[in-house]
């Protein structure tokens, strides 16, 4: 192993201590503290707003309020939310996340293709603003499917080729290919690395300007509102993690929709079908679920392809809910794409970027390997299924993981990144020739997004890394408790705490808030940190921009509102 293989591996372990991160992309354990608590109403240990933490709060921006504000669904979101001050971020030194209402973050491209059905307009710029959440009414628009007024999400009708222009009614199916942790940030960073989407950008129309447009930016959360045309206030999927009346729990255990509030585009386009439509996705774990819904959960579904994971031969899916056919497991051609990574530096040497761990499919997936072996599963569930072969429209949704994977080992600065954009984007052009040969060139529609951005590290910006370990520690210490017996779980800028040990503790969430609002640089350093020589001067900074209980979002929403 090298030496960079040997940080690597000590980076990522050390991550995945890191209760708040995801890590090497692995789903923190659901909670950190105590997993039950009696519960309290939030009215009696919340406090009443006002005072500093209600000013941080009515202080943000409108834009940014309006991102937390969809983001919130009473009940399963966090008790405090917190906003730390720009650019600082919830990590290490080494390991970053992605959850906050950034521009950097939110800011996602939206590449709309299919020759006949989508205009030829290269970039669009719309005079209203455009989020992930209108792309599901965008789509039901191309199959001709009425869809529910109560959802924010509005076609992008601007984009489309009126109905009696096209060579058919509807395409014989339309793709949505979502490349995590693809946003802007990271696609600029490497603007050489993905001529494919920059050419299915220019020969479609690439939506300008688009937002995730809730927070937290994570992967199930922006899933779901890629799915239902929803925000999570409405779809009811706030994060990794959510409240589940005492306890909390994921947000997606065992591969099951439970928490998902309202039908995706795909269950109501099956119940319009008559389940005649093929629906499918590959994707990486059951965080993904949200693009298609809930399958033979829906009254009157039925079992929706639902493929997940990523080492061949050890895929799954929730068999009484999906259909994971039994071929795929047994899909050939691993073992080639793992070569042709390894020949990327011009060596058979089971090497990638200089990181030996091309032998061990474990340590591959943090490689771009699985980007190309993705598309072989795509084309034999496809060839199998039948999906594009008659007058039904199809629905297919797949995520490409490896980009965020990647990101969050080595960082969205690194070669590693432009090796996995690289990967991907010649993913997707193999995707497209497939569907031109085998599907027919004007018969498809292809949408193609991301669900976030990607934080830089810290020594590119000057950014606090803040150990939400420590910081845990620290609040809980502050009112004589210990940590595990005040949070229940901690995520990036939210934390779930214990509400009847708050209020035998005779404290409320709004002075755990104003506490957090003096917390400052030098209180996050643990007694054991290492800290570099250009933050010696910065340790009485305080570490975030506003921090308030989350069920006060009514509240805040109308001060901003006012403010002038």
């Amino acid at each position: 192993m090298t030496m960079r293989s040997r940080n690597l591996a000590i980076t990522i372990a050390l991550a995945l201590l890191v209760s708040c991160t995801s890590g090497a992309g692995e789903e923190p354990a659901a909670s950190t503290g105590q997993a039950n608590a009696s519960p309290v109403s939030d009215t009696v240990v919340a406090g009443s707003p006002g005072g500093t933490a209600f000013e941080s709060a009515c202080g943000l921006s409108r834009s940014v309020l309006q991102t937390l504000r969809r983001g919130y669904f009473a009940g399963r979101s966090p008790e405090i939310v917190t906003v730390p001050r720009a650019p600082n971020f919830f990590g290490s030194f080494t390991a970053t996340t992605h959850s906050g209402p950034w521009d950097y973050l939110q800011e996602v491209p939206l590449a709309l293709y299919g020759p006949g059905f989508i205009q030829s307009y290269g970039d669009l710029t719309l005079d209203r603003p455009v989020t992930l959440a209108d792309l599901a009414p965008t789509l039901a628009e191309l199959v001709d499917m009425p869809w529910p007024r109560d959802r924010p999400g509005r076609p992008l009708t601007e984009a489309l080729v009126p109905e009696d222009s096209r060579p058919s009614p509807t395409p014989s199916v339309i793709v949505v290919v979502v490349w995590d942790g693809g946003g802007w940030n990271v696609l600029n960073r490497w603007p050489d690395q993905w001529p494919v989407l920059a050419g299915l950008m220019d020969e479609g129309t690439s939506v300008q300007g688009v937002r995730v447009g809730s927070s937290p930016s994570v992967t199930p959360a922006i899933h779901a509102t890629i799915g239902t045309g929803a925000f999570p206030k409405q779809h009811g999927i706030v994060d990794i993690l959510l409240r589940d009346g005492e306890s909390v729990a994921g947000s997606w255990d065992e591969q099951s929709p439970t928490y998902l509030q309202v039908p995706t585009l795909a269950d109501l386009y099956d119940f319009d079908t008559d389940n005649r439509a093929e629906i499918g996705m590959v994707a990486e774990k059951g965080w993904h679920l949200g693009m298609i819904g809930r399958g033979a959960a829906m009254e009157g579904g039925d079992k929706d392809h639902a493929v997940m994971g990523d080492i061949p031969g050890r895929l799954y899916t929730n068999p009484d809910l999906y259909s994971l056919p039994s071929y795929l497991q047994e899909v050939e051609g691993y073992d080639d794409d793992v070569r042709t990574v390894d020949l990327s530096d011009g060596r058979i040497d089971s090497s990638w970027q200089g990181h030996e761990m091309l032998d061990d499919p474990e340590e591959a997936r943090l490689t771009p390997v699985f980007s190309l072996y993705q598309n072989r599963l795509i084309k034999e569930l496809f060839e199998r299924e039948g999906y594009g072969d008659d007058a039904v429209t199809d629905l297919f949704f797949t995520n490409y993981k490896q980009m965020d994977l990647i990101g969050h080992a080595w960082n969205m600065t690194e070669p590693e990144e432009s090796d996995a954009i690289r990967y991907s984007d010649e993913a997707l052009g193999d995707l497209v020739s497939y569907l031109n040969a085998e599907v027919g060139a004007d018969e498809w529609v292809m949408a193609v997004t991301a669900d976030h951005g990607q934080t830089p590290l810290a020594s590119t910006n000057g950014a606090w890394p803040i150990d939400v370990n420590e910081m845990g520690n620290d609040a809980a210490s502050k009112f004589s408790l210990e940590s595990p017996e005040l949070i229940q779980a901690q995520r990036p800028s939210a934390m779930w705490l214990n509400s009847r040990v708050v209020k035998e503790a005779d404290i409320s969430y709004k002075e755990i808030s104003e506490f957090l609002l003096d917390y400052t640089v030098g209180d996050n350093v643990s007694d054991d940190a290492t800290v570099p020589a250009e933050y010696e001067d910065r340790m009485s900074e305080p570490v975030f921009e506003a921090a308030f209980p989350y069920t006060w979002m009514p509240q805040v929403w109308d001060c901003a509102l006012t403010r002038s």
